[in-house]
């Protein structure tokens, strides 16, 4: 698979946040949305619509209707049940993709950070527990960089939709480092 190269952007973006300290860069990442599903369940099991025409996120917003839908795709981790790294899977950017993370199988904390120079929250970065304790799916925009750490003993499988198709020609993914310094996220899991 091939990734796309830092551009001056993204570079410029992470020597900023790699100047502030990490209390100011914790927070709401502008136009990333949480919808939050609801389970219908019975003695049978349960149903939950992830998807649809006219949803609206958690703060009212219309979740997925002027945005195209592209492709949908499965991930699955292994855990092991340490710390960092064997748990990671971060950070990857689109320049154009819109991804909607769904974690069916499992529980994890997704890492978003903005780095999008003129955003308002550009610098910003985000967590959010998704998974099967916390049923709901993430909307990340495009310069948001994103990955997430498999939380317990259970495989993390995730499923995504995307609004642009893989093009291995001209690939829309870019790759940073778990553990850039610039970004500098604690990944530890503290038992308190």
């Amino acid at each position: 698979m091939a990734w796309m190269a830092l551009t001056p952007e993204i570079e410029t973006a992470l020597e900023d946040m790699g100047n502030r300290p990490a209390s100011r860069r914790v927070g709401r990442i502008h136009d990333v949305q949480v919808k939050t599903f609801v389970k219908h369940a019975d003695q049978r099991g349960f149903f939950i619509e992830q998807l649809k025409r006219g949803d609206v996120d958690d703060d009212g917003r219309p979740f997925m209707d002027e945005r195209p839908f592209a492709q949908m795709s499965r991930s699955l981790v292994y855990a092991r049940g340490g710390n960092p790294p064997e748990l990671i899977k971060a950070f990857h950017w689109h320049k154009k993709q819109w991804d909607y993370w769904d974690i069916v199988v499992g529980n994890a904390r997704v890492v978003l950070v903005d780095l999008r120079p003129a955003s308002p929250t550009a610098g910003t970065i985000q967590t959010v527990i998704l998974g099967e304790n916390s049923p709901r799916m993430v909307a990340i925009p495009p310069l948001v960089a994103h990955g997430y750490q498999c939380l317990g003993m259970d495989n993390v499988h995730l499923v995504y939709y995307v609004t642009e198709p893989y093009d291995p020609a001209d690939p829309d993914e870019g790759r940073i480092a778990w553990n850039d310094p610039r970004i500098s996220f604690d990944w530890r899991i503290e038992n308190i």
